[in-house]
């Protein structure tokens, strides 16, 4: 575990299609959540989301979506992430599944603004009845700072991406605190870079405990959960 803050469990990975994923293997190493790219842009729908979801929440993992940003309508974007997530389908129980935006440079042209962030989280809102989380670094850092605090985005948990032993720079105007905190993408950022048995990825810390997490997760209550006991500001 990095150097990190007290109070913190460092229990979750994100992954893709492009990664290896063993659902039993996973939860047999500590792992205990797992956020999974659903979609990307307007038309992309991650083809492993669905049969790994089932997997995840066979081996008792909490699971997650998340939706990768790109420059296209805002709505069709919302409209799509919800599609691969299947929101709305009777056969499917999402009650339990976090969905989260992923603002961060895109990889098939120009980025999502701030606005179409905006718009993004509001469909989902309007959607599913609860603000989605949301993933940044430093393209989120520089949108909410150069704005002040955003009135639309601080509704939505923090996911904060800072490859540091501290998660420092949280634009605490909007976000007074995170709820996970990526820490490496298995390559960057302080060891551990990979659970045992299993390969560098992502790895993200949450910010209280494993009966927290259970508990709280996909974090519905946002503002009704009390402030961790550590120091997110420096």
């Amino acid at each position: 575990m990095p150097d990190t803050l007290v109070g913190t469990i460092d229990v979750i990975i994100d992954v893709n299609h492009d990664n290896r994923f063993d659902a039993v293997k996973a939860f047999n190493a500590g792992v205990r959540a797992v956020i999974h790219k659903a979609s990307e842009g307007a038309t992309f729908q991650d083809p492993k989301y669905r049969k790994r979801r089932d997997q995840a929440l066979a081996a008792g993992l909490l699971w997650g979506a998340y939706h990768f940003s790109s420059s296209r309508p805002a709505t069709k974007q919302a409209d799509n992430f919800l599609a691969a997530a299947q929101w709305g389908d009777p056969a499917v129980d999402n009650s339990r599944t976090l969905f989260c935006l992923d603002f961060e440079p895109s990889s098939s042209g120009p980025d999502m603004t701030l606005d179409q962030a905006h718009e993004f989280v509001t469909r989902v809102k309007e959607q599913t009845g609860r603000w989605p989380m949301i993933y940044g670094g430093n393209m989120l850092r520089d949108a909410v700072q150069t704005h002040g605090a955003d009135p639309i985005l601080k509704n939505c948990p923090l996911w904060y991406a800072r490859y540091r032993t501290q998660p420092v720079g949280i634009p605490i105007e909007t976000w007074p605190r995170f709820i996970l905190w990526q820490y490496t993408d298995g390559n960057a950022g302080p060891s551990p870079h990979a659970f045992p048995g299993l390969d560098p990825t992502d790895r993200d810390c949450f910010a209280g405990t494993v009966t927290q997490l259970e508990t709280e997760w996909p974090f519905p209550d946002y503002f009704k959960t009390a402030p961790a006991s550590t120091d997110q500001n420096a």
